[in-house]
This record gives structure tokens, sequence and C-alpha cells, in this order.
């Protein structure tokens, strides 16, 4: 019985939030629709029209929550949802037709969506009763519930019409995305909005004082930490933060002096701690506990100077490298962190709100145009790029002399500047600036070296990858050898095994292992254990990136050859990538055993 009635509770929650988002309801559908289209013909054509309804789904719920916080006339409502689709329809048509899998786009469409969140936590805690704590408590945990029921029930599906398809007859192949669908685009948003209390607004003030007083009820009930993910919070994940935090002080101290602002290893760290103290925060903000009640009072103000100090170190990188869309994003991101931890530290719980109008100002910054991230990145390397070529005279009338003989740190920029510029599409727009400048070897042919990186952000952050393409030169001449091997190469994971061949009666071993700097190499061994041969396979692999990086090449191109008075070895890379100092790659391996 009480089963029951918790689904008809559930059910019921269901059928309110549709009566109370009508056009969120209808733009949800529209997109299951779209993406349906999109499942059953196997096209890409209208993701313009599914990221546009999912938006306008998203400002729709804003628009509610708006009407529902500050105003009673349903003529208010019918003009807020009607800003909305005029929201939704303006971004429709800034990126159509062909912008919607570009990365400054696709960038730019995730901060609004972040901020269009933030609103909907914020709205109802402004000039409220209701703290922003309470209200981001109540949306945390219908996220957490919304993710658990959908994952179950998504999972639940899949396998019923796996056994259906495999056990009693076949379904089409695209049923269960068609089902997936359904539930990720529809159920998902509609049980979310079903579980998140609806917040007292304006119209709630002419309630009868009972009503009013169980609508209070069950906010409080809602917006409350449970008992155990307050000792998830309290004794778990507050001390891992603490630790946490304490590695990332012991590195700023024992590195202050100088490779802390060249190497500048804490920024990928930056945004992940910051995120991670200022949400620890938040959610302990009520809670009644020692360990709670020190975090609240110290880590805000250690937030400060560790933030600081690595904003700091951001601004320092950019008069080497410039400003990239992410670098930022970091700064941006470290000045919010720094204003975040000054208003916990001396407000009240009660003003904690403050932060997410910052946050909402410093996105609107970030994605309008002419001081958005991506506009002013632009601007600052092509002017980088520009300059440094200027003052090494590479440039002239418009056209780029090449020059080998210009410094290792300018080489770095114009590598830097020109890979970033590339990446993100914005070749086409510099006349100077051939297109496809890292592709096979225009970027030797046009500034005389090849491309250069920093060692550190090299092997740390930088992914290399080459693939073959047949279509370029489908045959490889063979004629110099006796032998071909294909080899899968992992390094430094792989695998150390021998394959044996025979020539001429005799017996020899082709060996791949790792030699004593723990670099997979391969070695041709006779019938005595006597080494013949050896190939770095690092050094093969790092000569073959550092020329076609990034890029399709031929057999040509991808065959290095190794050779000595006993055996002669060919290596042909199929395909090799590369991630700091992990590679993957597969091999053809031609010998010839003189």
């Amino acid at each position: 019985m009480q089963v029951k009635k918790r689904f008809q509770n559930m059910f019921d929650g269901i059928i309110k939030a549709t009566n109370r988002y009508p056009l969120t309801l209808a733009l949800l559908l529209a997109a299951a629709v779209t993406s349906g289209i999109i499942i059953h013909q196997d096209r890409d054509h209208y993701v313009q029209y599914l990221v546009t309804f999912l938006i306008g789904a998203l400002l729709s719920t804003v628009a509610q929550q708006i009407y529902e916080r500050f105003f009673t006339k349903e003529s208010e409502r019918l003009l807020l949802m009607v800003g909305a689709l005029v929201l939704a329809g303006a971004y429709f048509f800034a990126i159509y037709p062909e912008d919607t899998f570009n990365m400054e786009t696709g960038i730019k469409t995730g901060v609004a969506v972040f901020a269009l969140l933030m609103a909907f936590i914020w709205i109802p805690s402004i000039k409220s009763k209701l703290t922003f704590n309470e209200s981001f408590m109540a949306t945390f945990k219908a996220i957490f519930i919304t993710i658990l029921f959908t994952g179950i029930i998504a999972s639940g599906i899949s396998l019923i019409i796996f056994a259906v398809d495999n056990l009693l007859f076949s379904v089409a192949d695209n049923t269960i995305p068609q089902t997936l669908n359904i539930v990720f685009t529809l159920f998902a948003p509609i049980f979310f909005l079903s579980i998140t209390p609806p917040y007292l607004g304006k119209k709630d003030t002419a309630l009868p004082t009972k009503q009013l007083a169980l609508r209070e009820e069950k906010l409080q009930s809602a917006v409350s930490c449970p008992n155990n993910l307050s000792i998830l919070i309290s004794y778990i994940i507050i001390p891992i933060t603490v630790l946490y935090t304490v590695i990332l002080l012991a590195y700023i101290l024992l590195n202050i002096d100088g490779d802390f602002w060249t190497k500048n290893l804490l920024e990928p760290l930056l945004v992940s701690y910051a995120i991670t103290v200022i949400v620890v925060y938040i959610l302990a903000s009520h809670l009644e506990n020692k360990f709670a009640h020190y975090f609240r009072v110290i880590f805000p103000k250690v937030l400060i100077p560790i933030v600081l100090f690595q904003t700091i170190a951001s601004i320092v990188k950019i008069s080497e490298l410039g400003i990239t869309y992410g670098r930022y994003y970091v700064i941006l991101f470290g000045v919010f962190a720094i204003i975040a931890g000054i208003v916990f530290s001396f407000m009240p719980v009660r003003k904690n709100g403050l932060i997410v109008a910052v946050l909402l100002i410093f996105s609107v910054i970030s994605i309008m145009p002419p001081v958005d991230a991506f506009t002013v990145s632009r601007s600052n390397q092509i002017s980088l790029l520009k300059g440094t070529l200027l003052d090494n005279n590479m440039l002239e009338n418009d056209t780029i002399l090449p020059n080998s003989t210009i410094s290792n740190e300018d080489k770095k920029v114009i590598t830097q500047t020109t890979s970033y510029l590339e990446n993100m599409g914005y070749t086409d727009k510099i006349d100077w600036l051939p297109n496809n400048i890292n592709y096979n070897n225009n970027f030797e042919e046009t500034f005389g070296f090849t491309q250069v990186y920093d060692e550190v952000e090299e092997n740390l952050y930088q992914s290399q990858f080459v693939y073959l393409n047949w279509d370029k030169s489908p045959v490889v001449d063979i004629a110099d050898y006796q032998h071909m091997i294909n080899l899968t190469i992992h390094n430094p994971h792989g695998s150390e095994d021998s394959i044996n061949i025979e020539q001429d009666g005799s017996t020899y071993k082709v060996s791949k292992g790792y030699d004593e700097n723990s670099v997979m190499s391969i070695r041709v061994l006779n019938e005595n254990e006597e080494e013949l041969i050896v190939l770095d396979t690092e050094k093969i692999f790092t000569k073959i990136l550092s020329k076609y990086n990034g890029n399709e090449i031929s057999v040509e191109q991808a065959t290095i050859t190794e050779e000595n008075d006993k055996v002669k070895l060919s290596v042909l890379a199929k395909t090799i990538d590369r991630y700091g100092d992990e590679y993957n790659a597969d091999i053809y391996l031609f010998i010839n055993i003189k």
C-alpha cells in the first residue's frame, strides 16, 4: 500500500510539473521528436533544431521561475514565455546553418546553459526567506534522484530490449537509441521538475494560513540535508578536501621561488579545486557539527590565497604565450573564486546568493562580443603571432618569409599561436597565413623550421596523433624484405613478447620489450640470442609525430628504416596516438636478414 501511494505521488508530481511548465513540455516533445528523426535517418542535419529546442526548454523553465517569484498575472507569464521563445529563436539564427559543431559555439552554449541552471537555482531565493544554499540543496537532491531513477530505467529498458532481440525475435537496430531518447530527452527533465519543490512566490502570499504553513513545511523538507548526505559531506568529503588543499599548498610553497610562475602546473587543477571548495561550502552551510563549522570558518580564507597566486601565475603566462579561451576562463573563474572566498569569509550565509549574481555577470561577459573569450583570444593570438614575425623580419607585404635562425622561444610562440588559430578555425580569416598550416610539411615550408613546443606542456598536456591514409598510396613495395609482422605497441603498459621467424634453415627471434630506460624497443636476435639490431620505438614515433602531427600521412611519410650490415628493418606506422609520455601504435614491421 505504501509503495502504491509513493508511485501515485510520483505520478501526480509529474502531472503537476507538466501543468506548471507547459511550454517546457512542448519544447521537450519537439526535441524528442527531432532527436528521433536524427536517430532514424542517421544524419546530423537537424542538430541545430534539437539544440535550439533544448535551450528553449531551459529558457522557458527559468521564465516560469521568474513568474512564480515576482509576478501574479497570466499576461505577465505570457510575456515571459514569449521572451523565452524570442531568445531561443535568436540562438537558432546565431548557430544556423553550420556552426553547431564549432568549438566556439559549443563552449558558448555550454556556458549559457550553466548560467541558466544557476539562475534557476538562484531566482527562488531572491528577496525571500529561502536562502540560496537551501535552494541549491533542493536542486542537488533533485539532480541526484533524477540521475538514479533515469539510470535504472534506461538500464532496465535496454536489458529488456536486448533480451527480446536475442531470445525471442529481432528488433530494429535503432530501438534502444529511440527508447533512450524518450527517457533522457523527455522523462528525465520532467521528472526532475516534478521533484523540484514549488517555491513560495508573490502569488502565495494570498494563501490561507494553514495552506501556507503546509507549503512551508513541504518546502523545508525539500531543502533540508538528509542524514546520510550530512555524514558523507562532514566525515568524508570535507577531510578529502582538506588533504587535497594540503597538497596544493605544499606545491605552492615548494615552488613559489620559480617553477610555480613559469611551469604553471597548478592551472589545470585550479577550477576543479575552487569548484570543490565552493560546492562543499554551500552544501555544508547549514550542517551543525564541528567538521562543517571549521570548514566554513577556515576554508574560504584558504581558498583566496591559493586562487590568487594561481590567477597571477596565469596572467604572467599571458606575457609569454598570449591569451587562449581556456586561459581566459581560468583567469575569469579565478577572479570569481576570489570574490566567492571573500563573500563566504566576511558575509553572513544568507548573502551567499551574491556569488551567483557575479557568476551570471561573468558568464555574460565571457560569451558576448567584443569582450568574450573567443574574440579576445583570437585578436590576442593574431597580434602575438604577427608581432613575433615582424620582430624577426619574417612578414613583409603580407607574405611570410621562412627563417630557421630565430630564437627557440620565438619558435615556440609561432608554433603555439598557429596551432591555436588553426584548431579554432581562424586561419581562413587571416590573409597572410595559409590554411592547413600544420598539415604535412606546410608549417616547415612556411616558417623554415619544424614545430617547437615547451617540453613540460608537450609532455603533460599535448595530445598527438597520425594515421595512414591508404588512398594516398595503396601499394607498398616489399621486394627488399623476406618477412612482414603486424605489431601493436603500448608504452609504458604494453606486454613483452616475441615472434620466431625461419630463414635459410635458421630461427630468428623478433622480440618486443622494455630497455633499461623503460622504453619499448624491438630487437632481432639470432639462434644464439645475440642482438642483430634494435629499434627504439619512442624515437621513431617522435620523429613521425614531430613532422606530421594531427594529419593523415602517406606510406612514404609513415615509413622509417633502420639498417646495419646484418639486418634491414622498416617500420610502417598505420596509427600513432600519443598523450604525454604514453603512446599507442599499430605498425607493420618489414625484415630483411642479410
